[in-house]
């Protein structure tokens, strides 16, 4: 197997462990039985088992962002927009969960609280175009898109904490509702 695609597939396969047991609940034996490798082929790969955690988390998180990306390509900026908002866990879900953990890490380590900035600052980056392309084409009142993405974006990511926590299906519908209301507030969305 060429070393690239070995890399990935340890990389891979530490996300999928991830999501299914936690940052910190996974192992290097465990990670090693689940790609069938060595562990010498991990330290190979990666400078210590610190260095693949996160950027194995990296990578989960830019391609989360990079499948919405490609879910949205198509969609207006309201049905963007409102896809965005309402892309809450209904119930407990595992890829929340992983994000969770993240700022738990980042609360104690400083490459993992950059991760998590970073990662932030590309999907608000993501928000804000969303929302100059709607008042570009009339369907938002001018506004500070950047302002209401840090808005939204705060608001989904409270959202999807509580509902991580309690996935009910009346919280479910209520945080949508409530995230549909505050987009209709700050953009005045054109009906």
């Amino acid at each position: 197997m060429p070393a690239e695609n070995l890399r990935t597939k340890i990389l891979d396969g530490a996300i999928a462990l991830f999501i299914d047991k936690g940052i910190d609940k996974v192992t290097t034996r465990e990670l090693t039985e689940h790609v069938g490798i060595s562990r010498s082929h991990i330290y190979h790969y990666f400078r210590d088992w610190g260095s693949l955690r996160l950027e194995a988390v990296e990578r989960f998180m830019q391609a989360d962002l990079d499948a919405f990306k490609q879910a949205i390509a198509d969609f207006a900026p309201d049905v963007a927009l409102d896809t965005f908002i309402t892309s809450l866990p209904a119930t407990h879900d595992a890829d929340w969960l992983l994000y969770n953990s993240v700022w738990t890490q980042a609360l104690h380590d400083p490459a993992y609280a950059d991760l998590a900035m970073n990662n932030m600052n590309r999907w608000i980056k993501l928000i804000e175009s969303i929302v100059a392309a709607g008042i570009s084409q009339g369907l938002y009142r001018k506004v500070e898109a950047e302002r209401i993405a840090r808005l939204l974006g705060a608001a989904v990511n409270g959202y999807a904490d509580i509902l991580s926590v309690d996935p009910t299906t009346s919280g479910f519908l209520a945080a949508k509702e409530d995230l549909r209301y505050l987009a209709q507030q700050l953009l005045s969305v054109a009906k």
